[in-house]
């Protein structure tokens, strides 16, 4: 009994199997293939419901990198200066002249050392060394000018205010520091 049933049951399941392979081997025509539409009635209170697209973020995504450039920008422009980056050298100036002629001053004063002042615009009349030399005098410092083309190896036309002579160059500096301005210390 169970070997006929059995039999009785591979024949059916054989069958199955070439029927399934038949509907997959033929084509399917087209009409079959729509899928039907089904309509749900909507309530005659509530309006039909518009499809939402998913949101397009590629504007906020170019506006945060244009700004960040923009940002990058504006900050190297107002932080770094540009001027330090490249040499600065005048029309008649080379670099090798510029290392060939090096500065040096031909004092005749007692003491090691001396604090010449830097300032912003060159002092091109001995009036107006006189007078600065004359407001530190009044600060206490210890203090004179001289006209670089006679005591130097340049030709610029031009004062210099400078403090001291001081014994050591920490002492000079002492003086230096309480100064407003810049200066460079030399050794005589």
């Amino acid at each position: 009994m169970s070997d006929t049933k059995n039999d009785e049951k591979l024949r059916i399941l054989q069958e199955r199997l070439a029927q399934i392979k038949q509907k997959q081997d033929t084509p399917v025509p087209p009409r079959q293939q729509r899928e039907a539409v089904i309509e749900i009635p909507t309530p005659k209170n509530e309006a039909p419901k518009k499809e939402s697209k998913p949101m397009n973020l590629s504007w906020v995504k170019r506006t945060v990198i244009v700004g960040s450039v923009a940002y990058g920008i504006f900050y190297g422009y107002t932080n770094i200066d540009f001027n330090s980056l490249v040499p600065n050298f005048s029309e008649e100036e080379t670099p090798v002249e510029l290392a060939s002629s090096q500065l040096e001053y031909k004092f005749n004063l007692i003491g090691n050392n001396i604090a010449i002042i830097s300032t912003k615009n060159s002092i091109t009349d001995e009036g107006s060394a006189k007078a600065m030399v004359n407001d530190l005098k009044v600060k206490g410092y210890k203090c004179n000018y001289f006209y670089l083309p006679e005591n130097s190896n340049l030709s610029d036309e031009i004062y210099q205010v400078f403090i001291g002579p001081y014994e050591n160059e920490e002492e000079t500096n002492q003086w230096a520091k309480n100064l407003e301005a810049e200066f460079n210390i030399i050794t005589l």
